[in-house]
């Protein structure tokens, strides 16, 4: 069983024999955000452009320069010391660079201004993380402005995830920048208050970047690994920091190992996703799903019950009936009804339908599946055809469930996804 003290992996602990190219890449996807971080708790708020154009420009060195002469053996601190000159030089140039105090602008190097590397980059990603959840900005600007700056997504990511508009999304970015400049918020001042009050919204973004990756929106990557891994290493972040930890911390965190276990047997050799009980169990990560039952049990060690304990719990059955051959699916059931009390959802509906009708009522399944609201579940509507298709089967009503695959497969946002239908549908046939 894992210690107390058990840590993921860093992403950057990537050897230097690894393609600067690729390396590169990697790093602009878990590294940027970090150094950005950092940059700004350094520089200020108001100099966040600064910080983001400084990072850029150091993976633009990096590209050239590790490609010549090889990857320096400390990566992380190459880059945030590149940036940090880079940033530096710009504001020499600017007339105004003088009235920066020397708290925003320390003698010395980077990282010695701080302390360690690793602790300095978590620290400030934590910082940042809290002030994107800045309560005085509207929560669609908070949740945009955090994936675009700590999560490195695109524009189209975010509209994907957020389902909203690309010009939409670009506005809210500019909106929530400006924001956040007027508010002149110093990341060295986060308050215990501040971790409270914005912990669901941070919860609520890191949920948003793992379900990109479990569930990927590019047609033809149905899982995208490196996202996954970013998320659970934000969520250990906050199980492990003495601002965030606590037990639903803890319940968060283990929700997404649950799910990180499988992720290898979520797809096969020519990449289509699998079901459930089509995975193989010898391509699942046991390490990682003892790590999550220490943290379930830590989660449950204290008389709370949120959102995240609950779809842990039902995680954890589903892992536990995977291994035993046997699920118990009324507990799964119960979990569902409680999570539709405490945080009502179309989604969590639509999985306590499926759940009811594994348990043996599937007439009551049906029921519970079409008093949803498809128009709630906009961008996933094929899920709730797929789900239909997938109860009037077990039925028997194969005409029905041929129709409802194919308003799925038709509705189908993705290649992966539009694959797996076809596939049920072809069974049924």
């Amino acid at each position: 069983m894992p210690s107390e003290g058990s840590r993921q992996k860093a992403p950057h602990t990537t050897q230097k024999s690894e393609d600067p190219r690729h390396l590169v890449d990697h790093f602009f996807r878990h590294e940027s955000a970090r150094v950005v971080a950092v940059l700004t708790r350094r520089f200020g708020m108001r100099h966040l452009p600064l910080a983001e154009d400084a990072v850029q420009v150091a993976l633009s060195k990096a590209l050239i320069g590790w490609s010549r002469h090889g990857v320096p053996k400390n990566p992380t601190g190459w880059l945030l010391q590149v940036a940090s000159n880079h940033a530096l030089d710009m504001l020499r140039r600017d007339s105004r660079f003088d009235r920066l105090s020397e708290e925003h602008v320390p003698e010395g190097g980077v990282v010695e201004s701080y302390g360690e590397l690793d602790q300095v980059l978590e620290d400030s990603l934590l910082r940042m993380i809290f002030a994107c959840c800045d309560p005085r900005m509207p929560v669609e600007s908070q949740t945009a402005i955090a994936l675009k700056i700590l999560c490195s997504f695109s524009v189209r990511e975010i509209a994907k995830a957020l389902v909203s508009t690309e010009d939409s999304v670009s506005k809210r970015i500019t909106r929530a920048k400006a924001k956040l400049h007027e508010l002149g918020i110093d990341l060295n001042a986060l308050e215990k208050t501040d971790v409270h009050d914005r912990m669901a919204s941070v919860q609520h973004v890191i949920y948003l970047l793992f379900n990109e990756g479990y569930s990927s929106s590019l047609p033809d990557r149905p899982i995208r690994f490196e996202l996954c891994e970013e998320a659970v290493r934000l969520a250990m972040i906050l199980a492990q920091s003495e601002m965030t930890s606590g037990s639903e911390a803890c319940a968060f965190l283990a929700l997404l190992l649950f799910h990180s276990v499988r992720l290898d047997a979520r797809i096969d050799e020519g990449g289509a996703i699998l079901l459930f009980a089509e995975q193989d169990l010898e391509k699942w990560d046991l390490k990682l799903l003892k790590e999550a039952f220490f943290w379930f049990e830590k989660a449950t060690a204290e008389p709370i019950l949120t959102r995240y304990h609950l779809e842990a719990m039902i995680a954890a059955e589903h892992c536990r009936g995977k291994m035993h051959g046997r699920t118990d699916w009324d507990r799964v059931v119960s979990g569902y009804e409680l999570l539709c009390r405490i945080a009502p959802s179309p989604i969590h509906r639509l999985n306590q339908a499926i759940a009811t009708a594994h348990a043996g009522d599937i007439e009551r399944g049906i029921e519970l599946l079409r008093s949803i609201d498809i128009a709630r579940i906009t961008g996933n509507y094929y899920l709730w055809h797929a789900a239909l298709g997938d109860l009037l089967r077990v039925k028997g009503d194969g005409e029905g469930a041929a129709a409802a695959y194919r308003d799925a497969c038709r509705l189908a946002p993705t290649n992966a996804e539009k694959e797996l239908v076809c596939r049920k549908l072809d069974q049924l046939q």
